[in-house]
Parts: structure tokens; C-alpha cells; sequence
């Protein structure tokens, strides 16, 4: 007799509710991305005024406080707790780089979110976002 088996649906963990990853290569060195990603891109995905890189700072939309940095590892990982604008219940966002043969690969994780159907919006966004990015580079 073989031993029952559970079978969660893709994007359900057991842990962290429903969460997604994205990742995309763009053809530049990790430090020239790290640095774009900290002046430019985070700040426009997140709607935030900047991206701090001291655990504990505050992330800031028109003075009101959507999110805290909760780990940083300078040129490589930054994660948050981060409210979207489009959702009313916090989340964990968190971006990584690693370097690659043909330049930097960009991953987005985002976890604790409520459903199916929100991990699928949110999945299509990212998904579009580094697409949008890479063809730009």
C-alpha cells in the first residue's frame, strides 16, 4: 500500500501562504544593476520615494510608511515587508542578484499573499516588469 500523498497547487507553500519568483537575466554587472535597482527601478516598482539599505528603515510613499526593510545584503539581496498599493494586507517582497555569464540575473520573490488569484495578478505583473526591463537594457 503506498503511503498517501498531498498534492498543494503550484505557488502554495506550507509556510509562507501563496507566494511567486520570477527571474530574468539583463546584460550588466551585478554592480551597475545593484546600483540602478537601489536609484531607479525599486523606487518606480514599489512606488516608494527610495529604497534604504539599513534594516529596520522605513519604505515611504508621500510621506506614509507602505514598508520596512527586514534584510539587506549590499549588492545582492534586499527583502521587505511591503503593502502594494493594490492590496490592502502586507507582504514580503524580496529582489536578488547573482551574477551570470551573460551579466546579472534578477529574481523577485513575493510572499503571503491570499490566493490563487492574487499570486496570478501579481505574477503577471512581475513577469512584465523584468520583461519591460530586460528589453530596455
Amino acid at each position: 500500500m503506498q503511503p498517501e500523498t498531498r498534492h498543494r497547487p503550484v505557488g502554495l507553500s506550507p509556510d509562507a501562504g501563496w507566494e511567486l519568483g520570477v527571474r530574468r537575466t539583463v546584460p550588466a554587472p551585478p554592480q551597475e544593476v545593484w546600483r540602478r535597482l537601489l536609484a531607479e527601478w525599486l523606487p518606480q516598482w514599489l512606488g516608494v520615494e527610495s529604497v534604504p539599505q539599513m534594516v529596520g528603515a522605513p519604505l515611504r510613499q508621500h510621506g506614509r510608511v507602505r514598508g520596512r526593510l527586514v534584510g539587506c545584503h549590499v549588492g545582492r539581496r534586499l527583502r521587505m515587508r511591503w503593502t502594494p498599493e493594490t492590496l490592502d494586507h502586507e507582504t514580503v517582497f524580496q529582489v536578488t542578484l547573482q551574477e551570470s555569464a551573460e551579466g546579472t540575473v534578477i529574481g523577485i520573490h513575493q510572499e503571503r499573499l491570499l490566493g490563487a488569484a492574487e499570486r496570478q495578478g501579481l505574477l503577471e505583473h512581475w513577469t512584465a516588469v523584468l520583461d519591460d526591463l530586460v528589453a530596455g537594457l
